[in-house]
């Protein structure tokens, strides 16, 4: 009994004379109840979905206060718009002139969605509800099924526009068409947002863990008194880590194509497309734990970074909860995270098939690598 309490009382001493290992302690359950809270509290908002309305019929119908004249295709507009979920454009606020356009604005990511209400709608509908016509009325719909949670609330506002405009959907029919393909599983949704996280993470461990070896070693201190300039020496910790980051990526994706059957759509240069991805996000993680080792002096202090950084990525990168989830004022912070975009690069490969492009979410990865090399170059310094 009086050896356990030595050994508590040496490493409460231990922690008690570390301060920033006891900052980090209180700080760390702050930001990750924070994130956790207000990543999985929110609800899908301000989903843009264009809207086509041909319908120019209305319906004058009785009420205690006299009669009104109903537009059936505007109050479901209205309530459309109004919603939270949905963010409606009316077809006249763009240049698109026909329905095949608006469908390829949807694969051009202009709009999550676009739906069409067809001529007569409202005459035809009323007459189903009165008479029992059987006249077919039907709602076109076209959404980007490349995120569920997005096509679904879509659908899911849609028919409830419609409850609030007539009170009943009897007569009606949504047809709806998906951008790709309808069969997708949960886990080929899900795998062009796990794959960077993966080797981000990986790599993010493998880089903070490393310096501080290299720092308790000393050799980090005996390369900081050389002559060589701090950015060549993260450059020369950078490029044996990437090529770590490059064998990890390839396992992932041969493990996630052959082993969980994910197809990859598109030739080779969809392959090429995701390995540069994949590489970039690499390096992104090292990057950031370059910098993270400059603030964390021991393995213990390292440790506490990794669930901060962990259930960030996760839940303000786009994830595994929609961007549109996220309160307006975590937004920003979203944006300058480097999953963000690697995320979204690799659906638009993996799921909508673009092969490699030059696309714009390239950009500020590249941007992030950058710049968080010079910030780590700049804190570096020896041990005293």
């Amino acid at each position: 009994m009086r050896m356990t309490w030595l050994v508590a009382k040496r490493v409460s001493k231990f922690i008690l004379r570390d301060p920033r290992l006891i900052a980090l302690m209180l700080i760390v359950p702050i930001v990750m109840s924070l994130v956790i809270g207000y990543g999985f509290s929110g609800e899908i908002k301000n989903i843009d979905v264009l809207a086509i309305n041909l319908d120019e019929s209305t319906k004058e119908v009785s009420t205690p206060l006299g009669n009104i004249t109903i537009s059936a295709s505007n109050s479901m507009i209205e309530y459309l718009d109004e919603s939270d979920k949905v963010a409606i454009t009316p077809i006249e606020e763009t240049e698109i002139s026909d329905w095949n356009a608006t469908k390829q604005s949807v694969l051009d990511g202009e709009f999550y969605g676009t739906i069409m209400f067809p001529v007569n709608f409202t005459i035809n509908l009323f007459s189903i509800l009165e008479s029992g016509s059987e006249v077919e009325v039907i709602i076109d719909v076209f959404v980007d099924n490349s995120n569920p949670q997005i096509s679904g609330a879509i659908l899911q506002t849609l028919s409830e526009s419609l409850e609030n405009a007539m009170g009943s959907g009897i007569g009606l029919s949504i047809n709806a068409e998906f951008a790709f393909d309808e069969g997708l599983s949960q886990l080929q949704y899900m795998m062009p947002s796990i794959l960077p996280f993966a080797v981000f993470f990986m790599s993010f461990i493998l880089s903070i863990i490393s310096l501080i070896s290299e720092r308790k070693a000393g050799t980090l201190d005996l390369l900081l008194l050389s002559p060589y300039r701090k950015v060549n020496i993260m450059l020369g910790y950078l490029i044996p880590l990437s090529v770590v980051s490059i064998i990890q990526a390839s396992i992932l994706i041969i493990l996630t194509i052959f082993a969980f059957n994910v197809p990859v759509i598109g030739g080779a240069g969809a392959y090429f497309a995701i390995y540069f991805m994949m590489l970039l996000q690499g390096m992104c993680g090292m990057v950031l734990g370059f910098l993270l080792s400059t603030f964390a002096k021991t393995e213990l202090q390292a440790i506490q970074f990794i669930p901060m950084v962990t259930f960030t990525m996760l839940l303000l990168s786009g994830i595994l909860v929609p961007l549109e989830t996220l309160p307006t004022w975590l937004l920003p912070i979203s944006y300058m995270l480097p999953l963000t975009y690697g995320a979204e690069y690799l659906r638009t490969v993996m799921i909508e098939g673009t092969g490699f492009l030059w696309h714009w979410h390239i950009a500020p990865v590249i941007g992030f690598i950058i710049l968080f090399l010079l910030l780590s170059s700049l804190t570096l310094r020896e041990s005293k």
